[in-house]
């Protein structure tokens, strides 16, 4: 098999992998020889985006977020998930659970190929799972997967530790061909990374069958090692296509024209609540607070509308999000007031303060200040607790000082933020090592274990039974999930589809403007 050249790992100090083996090749194609890279054309310098050359191009490995932006462009998974969190079979053909739930068996897609001609095999899938359950990138979201083993070339088995009727949704990791000479692994997706001298591009790969209706055949690929010369490049059109979050401060950087297509994330912004002392141990409290927060204002103020009001631990726009149940916790003044009222607190005639047995009702809300978007967030729910007659204090500490506090439980409610998996497990939060607020139900961990490990016309009914006991004890008060933003210089393109994993997704359906 022809390997890239020595002069890519010169270039793109990043290529090289980190621990990872080669992946023995079923059917190796020896005779392969890459596609050459035509030479840059008016075409292809319409359409560019950026890379980092100092971190590596690999897949799973990889921490760099500019170069995983390119993922989806290089690489497939078994699944992948649109806009509405609903995995779809790509290089899996199906999938089913064992009887007990500890197993999944995949069968693999026929047909499907590495760029360089290799059929892609369950041994592939395999080692690149077990890859990614030790990787930085995807040891959280595997964390209950045990193990990968293919049973033949076509039959992928994937070992639990607990049952998880929804794991289709965690395996959009990526199945890659290791190559041995250090470069970055061979991929299924519509493009390959290819050198022509020292610029690299994407090319369109001739093994994947959608390639011919690419709208763009090459796409040149700039260097930019940091946010500040990603903004640079992206306002001079050395590249024309970024993604960022809004709410962060480089963000405000980027001032050419551009538009904006949002995209849902699983980054969820949330009040954390302490349950083992304080006010807020009370379930009438924390269910008053929930109650306070006007989350629609919050993501049209706070974030410019780039974020999706949530009062439940799971995206709305996902089909399992349970109206009937957040609407409880939805924004009602007056019915908070008639909860804190219910826990023993009258209003104070001179000062208009809370009281239960003459001892007022005072909170700490904790924020991190180093982040200026939280700090607002902060000051609006400090606020609205206020006009209910509550007495706060912020605590706003840096990030250190704030873990510290965290941890040693020193507040009554926080500002958090948590980017949850594919599959909405909230168990981090309310039962595991981000329960910074102590918060034990039994009731609701074991709705919790049923909906995870219920599957089809049942995680419905289980959904049901989990968020109805959400509501009832509030352990946690959702505030929204971040939106994503890709920004593609004016005019360029339209129809754009991007999705958390894959801002590109969709690419073939592109229509590119007439003009450019």
């Amino acid at each position: 098999m022809r390997r890239w050249p020595a002069l890519l790992t010169a270039v793109c100090l990043g290529l090289s992998l980190l621990g990872c083996g080669p992946v023995e090749d079923p059917q190796p194609s020896p005779d392969h020889t890459p596609s050459p890279v035509p030479t840059r054309s008016a075409e292809t310098a319409r359409f560019s985006l950026g890379y980092d050359p100092a971190a590596t191009l690999h897949p799973i490995t990889g921490d760099s977020q500019v170069n995983q932006d390119l993922t989806g462009l290089v690489y497939q998974g078994l699944y992948e998930l649109d806009n509405t969190f609903t995995p779809r079979p790509v290089l899996a053909a199906s999938g089913a659970p064992s009887e007990d739930g500890y197993s999944w068996t995949f069968t693999m897609a026929p047909g499907a190929v590495f760029s360089d001609g290799t059929p892609v095999a369950a041994q592939h899938a395999a080692a690149s799972l077990n890859a990614a359950r030790s990787s930085a990138l995807y040891a959280a979201r595997l964390a209950g997967v045990t193990g990968a083993t293919a049973a033949d070339e076509s039959t992928l088995v994937v070992y639990l530790s607990a049952p998880n009727g929804n794991l289709p949704a965690l395996l959009d990791v990526p199945v890659v061909l290791e190559q041995g000479d250090g470069s970055a692994p061979l991929g299924t997706g519509y493009y390959q990374y290819e050198l022509a001298g020292e610029r690299l591009y994407l090319q369109a790969n001739p093994g994947h069958a959608g390639s011919s209706a690419l709208p763009y055949t090459t796409i040149p690929l700039t260097a930019v090692s940091d946010a500040n010369e990603r903004i640079a490049a992206f306002d001079s059109g050395d590249i024309t296509a970024v993604t960022t979050e809004f709410s962060a401060p480089y963000a405000l950087g980027y001032s050419s024209s551009y538009e904006t297509c949002d995209y849902p994330t699983t980054a969820l912004l949330y009040v954390g609540f302490k349950t083992t002392g304080g006010a807020c141990q009370s379930n009438l409290v924390r269910r008053a607070f929930s109650k306070a927060f006007d989350r629609e204002t919050l993501a049209q103020v706070q974030f410019s509308g780039h974020a999706d009001p949530a009062c439940l631990p799971i995206s709305p726009v996902c089909g399992e999000y349970e109206e009937e149940s957040a609407a409880p916790l939805g924004y009602d003044p007056a019915g908070a007031a008639e909860l804190l009222a219910q826990a023993g607190y009258e209003r104070g005639e001179e000062d208009g303060l809370l009281y239960r047995r003459k001892t007022p009702l005072e909170v700490t809300l904790l924020v991190n200040s180093d982040n200026e978007s939280r700090q607002a967030v902060a000051g609006a729910l400090a606020q609205a607790l206020g006009e209910l007659g509550v007495s706060v204090t912020l605590s706003t500490l840096p990030w250190k000082d704030y873990a510290a506090a965290l941890s040693a439980g020193r507040f009554d409610l926080y500002i958090g933020e948590v980017r949850l998996t594919g599959d909405f497990d909230p168990s981090a939060l309310l039962t595991g090592p981000l329960n910074y607020g102590g918060y034990e139900n039994w009731a609701l961990t074991q709705a919790l274990g049923s909906w995870k490990a219920a599957q089809g016309e049942a995680r419905g009914e289980a959904a049901k039974v989990l968020w109805d006991q959400f509501a009832q004890d509030a352990p946690i008060a959702p505030l929204c999930f971040k939106r994503g933003s890709l920004l593609v210089r004016w005019g360029m393109v339209s129809n754009l589809q991007p999705t958390r994993a894959n801002p590109f997704y969709r690419m073939e359906e592109w229509t590119i403007s007439s003009s450019r």
